[in-house]
């Protein structure tokens, strides 16, 4: 009679075993899931990053390939400046239009304004929310003129519930990041 009264303790033994094993699978998928997003957002922020550098290595390059401008100033670029084409003209006024080197003769001046249209571009076009800047300091006595070329751009991160958040859990914005570097212009 043992045998019959231990029946039915069985079955119900073996329903709360295969509920269990569904909560662990469940929770092991959801980890599984976690991982996977938070791989994709390493992955996007090594993006950027790299992106950054290849743009200051970019424009350290035209730095280097125009002297003349680059010793005088000419790449100097303020963090909130306006793109000239953009600007609306006044009413006796031609639109701006940007040097054209490639198909015309430039000044070293009008190379490097070239050069900055172009650079800004790319910086805007392949960062989020990005700006750049160029801080000139002049050359005194031995130690050489150099730029300080800072880029700045936001990536949104992912937070609970779907919306966007920084470290501190502010919905709607996003993480700042910033990369700088020094180009030390060679004496000419």
């Amino acid at each position: 009679m043992r045998h019959q009264s231990q029946a039915p303790m069985q079955r119900g033994s073996v329903m709360i075993e295969a509920l269990v094993s569904i909560v662990i699978t469940s929770l092991a998928m959801l980890a599984s899931a976690a991982l996977a997003i938070n791989a994709a957002k390493v992955n996007q922020t090594g993006r950027y990053r790299a992106q950054a550098v290849m743009l200051v290595n970019d424009i350290a390059e035209r730095l280097q390939a125009n002297p003349i401008a680059a010793a005088d100033g000419n790449y100097a670029l303020a963090a909130n400046a306006v793109d000239p084409t953009t600007v609306k003209p006044q009413a006796d006024e031609l639109p701006y239009t940007l040097p054209n080197c490639s198909a015309n003769s430039c000044t070293p001046a009008q190379h490097a304004e070239a050069d900055l249209f172009g650079w800004r571009s790319q910086v805007l076009s392949a960062l989020p929310q990005a700006s750049a800047q160029l801080a000139y300091t002049a050359a005194a006595g031995t130690t050489p003129a150099r730029y300080t070329v800072t880029v700045n751009w936001v990536e949104r991160t992912v937070g609970h519930g779907g919306g966007t958040r920084t470290g501190g859990g502010n919905v709607g914005a996003g993480e700042p990041f910033a990369y700088t570097a020094n180009v030390v212009l060679r004496p000419r």
